[in-house]
Parts: structure tokens; sequence; C-alpha cells
């Protein structure tokens, strides 16, 4: 038995492992099991389209499938690691993405929620808005999908960060929301009323 055998079958099921981990730390974009759940009254929620996932997640998974197919053309890896990969891929950009705005923040898909109060400005970039972090909170990328309510998504963002420092709950809203959700509140994930319309 040569020792050098078991040396390159353990670097094939790494170099495997690697790309399969690597491929699903992708849907932490879109899933992410803890962290704050939604607060404040409903004021809009945007659906992402098609274009608007193949922005989220197209370079990455691009360069994630072409690294598999390379790796697969050099005998690092399986057919059945590109396969399981391919799949995974197929599936993060099928799942729907969809954008919550609350008075008080925004929620990504099911992401942990963020505060509108963590945010200092909104700015335009290819594909998408930055929503820019302050005092150390880290930046959001919200997608567009590329349609004409584009920019009225992009409005409401802004008067939602905006209206944030001036102490209001949203572009039309001035009365605070209720600090505890009521146990028995019909909003979706508990969320308080259904403000701002």
């Amino acid at each position: 038995m040569d020792p050098s055998l078991g040396i390159t079958d353990l670097n094939v099921n790494t170099l495997e492992l690697i790309l399969i981990a690597v491929t699903l730390a992708l849907f932490s974009r879109v899933w992410v099991p803890w962290g704050e759940r939604a607060s404040g009254n409903l004021v809009g929620r945007e659906t992402l389209s098609v274009l608007g996932r193949l922005r989220m997640h197209g370079p990455a998974a691009v360069l994630i499938f072409v690294l598999a197919v390379v790796l697969l053309a050099l005998g690092k890896i399986g057919p059945l690691t590109v396969l399981l990969v391919t799949t995974l891929l197929a599936l993060l950009l099928a799942l729907p993405v969809r954008y919550m705005m609350t008075s008080q923040g925004i929620r990504a898909a099911w992401t942990p929620f963020r505060r509108w109060t963590e945010f200092g400005g909104v700015a335009r970039r290819r594909g998408g808005v930055r929503l820019q972090g302050v005092a150390g909170a880290r930046p959001l990328t919200v997608w567009l999908s590329g349609g004409r309510d584009d920019d009225e998504f992009v409005l409401l963002l802004r008067q939602l960060v905006r209206g944030s420092y001036k102490g209001q709950l949203g572009p039309e809203a001035g009365i605070p929301a209720p600090e505890a959700v009521p146990a028995g509140s019909a909003g979706p994930i508990g969320i308080a009323g259904a403000g701002g319309d």
C-alpha cells in the first residue's frame, strides 16, 4: 500500500469539504438562524426579482462554479462534488429574497433585523443601494430588482434612514411604536400594526 495514496485522498476530501463549506456560507446572505427579530410598524415589503438575486449572488456563485469545474478538470475533486455544488448554487438563486421595512429597521429575507439608526446614509451603487454604517456598525447592501419601482424603493430607504434621526418612524408615521409587541399580534413575525400605508 502506497502511503502517499492516503495523503492524496485526504487532500481531495479536504478540498471537497472546503468547496462545499464555501458554497454553504453564501446562504448566510439570506438565512441566519439567530439575531434580533423585526420590530416596529410595517412600512413596506420589496421582493427581489430573479435579476436582483443574480446581482446579489451571481459573482460569488460564478466564481465558485468555475473553481469547481477547474478542480474537476485537474482531478482534485469528483463529479459528484461538482453536481452537489451546482445544486446548492441553483437552490441559492431560486430562494426568494424579500426586504421588509418597518418603522424601526430593515430585514433581508431571514437575516437579523437591522435598525435604521445603524445607518448614516444611503448611496446608490451598481445593482443596489449601500446603507452606510455609523459608529462601527457594518454597512448593508440592499439589492435592486432592476425595475421601474427601484427609484421609489431607494427614496423610501432614504426617508426611513433620515427619519430615524428626526425621531420619526417612517415617511408618513409620526406616532411612536409601542415598546412591546402584544403576544397575540396578527402582524407578520411579531410586527405591531401596519402603519405607513
